[in-house]
């Protein structure tokens, strides 16, 4: 009897231990495979479509290049126009001082000036939007502002924008006594210091005899 029972439990085992290893080859072999085809689908699908987006660049480089040098070439017509300076608060007199200037050939005197908050436009080139303040009183004839508001806008000179007016009149019938505040804002470009354009020159050259 214990014979016969060891003979089955040893058939039955057996049995057991090859259906498990059917189940097993089963999982293995088939749901990988399956999950890897799916995958690999998916990989081509996308390869695919940048494929396509290259060519499509491919295809415009002439039309880019095109227009990075039209950018090129209105970036350094500008350029010329920009306030420079080596400071931010040079930046700024510099730009009150331009406006005094434009003031005085439009036949008006600025009574009050001051600089207002410095906004940074980008790292490099270091490009920054200054800011003025500046205050006429006394305007006896409104066309004198208005040559000067012509003056300051439409300059060939510097780039120089009306950002705020107020004008206050003692009267309604009468010019006399009217005043005005306008608030002003040109773009400065902040130039590199001899010693640091030497510095620079200094380290390249160490690193060419290197």
């Amino acid at each position: 009897m214990m014979q016969q029972l060891n003979k089955r439990t040893l058939i039955f085992l057996s049995i057991a231990v090859v259906l498990l290893l059917v189940i097993v080859c089963d999982q293995l072999s088939f749901n990988p495979l399956n999950s890897s085809s799916g995958n690999l689908n998916e990989e081509l699908a996308l390869k695919k479509s940048l494929f396509v987006k290259y060519n499509s660049v491919i295809s415009k480089r002439e039309l880019y290049e095109k227009q990075l040098l039209e950018l090129k070439d209105t970036y350094s017509s500008l350029d010329t126009k920009f306030i420079k300076s080596k400071t931010e608060d040079l930046a700024q007199a510099q730009l009150q001082d331009f406006v005094k200037g434009v003031a005085r050939k439009s036949g008006l005197i600025i009574s009050r000036s001051s600089a207002q908050n410095v906004e940074i436009l980008n790292d490099e080139p270091p490009l920054l939007l200054v800011y003025a303040r500046v205050e006429i009183k006394e305007i006896d004839k409104i066309k004198k502002l208005q040559k000067f508001l012509y003056n300051i806008e439409y300059n060939n000179q510097k780039l120089i924008f009306v950002d705020d007016l107020k004008i206050k009149s003692t009267g309604f019938t009468t010019t006399k006594g009217v005043s005005a505040i306008i608030k002003l804002f040109a773009i400065a470009k902040l130039e590199a210091k001899k010693s640091d354009k030497t510095a620079g020159l200094q380290a390249g050259d160490s690193n060419i005899k290197s």
